[in-house]
Formats: structure tokens, sequence, C-alpha cells
């Protein structure tokens, strides 16, 4: 059996080139993408439809299943909220450990993650850097807090300017860090308040504590394991999917600080 769950065209010319009795998911026919009957529930409301883009879209702004539960009915599976698992090696704990001694984190310290980022795909994914400067400022007041500024090399600039306009203290965990390394920094924080993104997924898999925004992607395909808050704009996209939103959209900071103190 082949189970190929991505659309990409090489990974499905690889499905189709392999010799099994059976595929799942996404697969070429005659040079064009395509998918199984049983996998349509995802596939159905991607870029390679069998509906078209507008009902694609369509359906995937009506779903309501998280990307777990809908992969494990594809597969046949019997979903239990089964968890993503990330294990840090001892390298990768002591380098965590080394940052925060030098960067005075201490046990009784509320280290709080910020990753206002989200790469360059989806431009609204981001929190407007006044937006994340003022949502600094006001967690910042929480008692015994500590935050953590996160970003990636895209976010260099961006995070410099947060930094510039930021009146009150902030950490850097720098925007050059490899992939495991970024996970043992996200891994010191009790609570990672996150866009939908790497950083949110990485803080999901090691079992922290999150506030997650989401435009202009679906926050319901997304799973928090009870351990976390949701939060979609007052004004603007959700779930469209645009790499530019037909309005911008709006975030309340105050929601976003009730939601961390929430969860401490």
């Amino acid at each position: 059996m082949v189970i190929s769950l991505d659309d990409d065209f090489e990974a499905c010319r690889l499905a189709s080139e392999v010799n099994s009795k059976k595929i799942v998911g996404a697969y070429l026919d005659s040079s064009k993408r395509t998918y199984t009957k049983d996998s349509a529930l995802w596939f159905g409301m991607g870029l390679i439809s069998r509906f078209g883009k507008r009902r694609a879209d369509e359906l995937k702004a009506l779903n309501r299943k998280t990307y777990q539960q809908i992969m494990y009915k594809i597969l046949g599976l019997k979903y239990k909220k089964q968890e993503p698992i990330l294990n840090l090696t001892k390298k990768e704990l002591d380098f965590g450990r080394k940052f925060a001694q030098k960067n005075k984190i201490g046990k009784k310290d509320l280290v709080i993650g910020i990753n206002t980022g989200a790469g360059g795909r989806w431009q609204d994914k981001k929190l407007s850097i006044e937006k994340a400067t003022e949502l600094i400022g006001k967690l910042n007041k929480i008692k015994n807090a500590r935050l953590l500024l996160f970003g990636g090399p895209e976010e260099k600039e961006r995070n410099g300017q947060i930094k510039k306009l930021t009146k009150t203290k902030i950490i850097d965990a720098g925007c050059s860090n490899s992939l495991m390394k970024f996970a043992s920094l996200v891994n010191l924080c009790n609570i990672l308040v996150t866009s939908d993104s790497l950083a949110m997924h990485i803080g999901i898999a090691l079992k922290k504590k999150i506030v997650a925004f989401f435009c202009p992607t679906s926050p319901y395909e997304i799973e928090l394991y009870n351990r976390g808050v949701k939060i979609v704009p007052r004004k603007g996209c959700v779930c469209c999917y645009k790499e530019k939103c037909d309005i911008a959209p709006e975030y309340d900071v105050d929601e976003i600080v009730k939601s961390v103190k929430s969860l401490i």
C-alpha cells in the first residue's frame, strides 16, 4: 500500500511509480494530479479538488474537523486524540538550559514566548508590528513574566523593529537558530503566543500551552489538545487562504492577553 498525503506534483509522481496494490491519497493519472475516493475528505477541499477551486474553498471554510480527525478517517484508523511527538536530545536540552542561565531565566519565572511572524507566503498571518509591540507591553505586566521573542530568518528585520519600539524588557531568542535549537528554546516556554506557523506546531508537540491567532488559515483544522486558545480577528478574513486578504485582520490585543492569563 502507498499512503500519499501530499498533493505536490513530485510526491504524486512518486506515489504513482511505486509498485503497489493500493494507493490512498494523491497520485498522477495521465500526468494530472488526482486523488482516491477515500481521501476526498481532505483533497476535495484542496488545490487538486475535483469540485474546482470555488467549491473547494467553500468546503474548506465549512470544515470543522481537525487535520488529525481527517487523516485518521482517511486511513481507517481510530482517532483518540493521539498526540504528535517531538523528543529533544540531551544536547538540545542543554542548549536551552544554557540560554536560560545566560538570560537569568529562573524556575519561578513565567516564560511567555512571542512568535508573531509567519514566513512569507501569507502576508496577513502575521500580527502587525504595532500590535506585537502593544502585546509585549501588556504581557510584561503579568507577575513574574519573562518574554522571549521568536522568529526565523525572514523575521530578522521585523523583530529588530519590534525591539526598537518595545519599551519593556524582552529576551531575543534570535532568528538564525537551527530547527532543533529553535525547538529547544520553545521548550523553555510555559505559554507560547503564536501565529499559525512552525512555532505553533513545535509548541503543540512539546505540550506547551498555546494562544494561537489565525488568519487567513483555518483555526478548525488545528488540534491544541485542550492546552490552548484560538484567536480569530474581530474583523477580516478567516479561512480565505489568500496571500493577501481583501480585508486586513484586526485583532483585539486585550483578548490575547486575557487568553494568556486564562492559561496561567
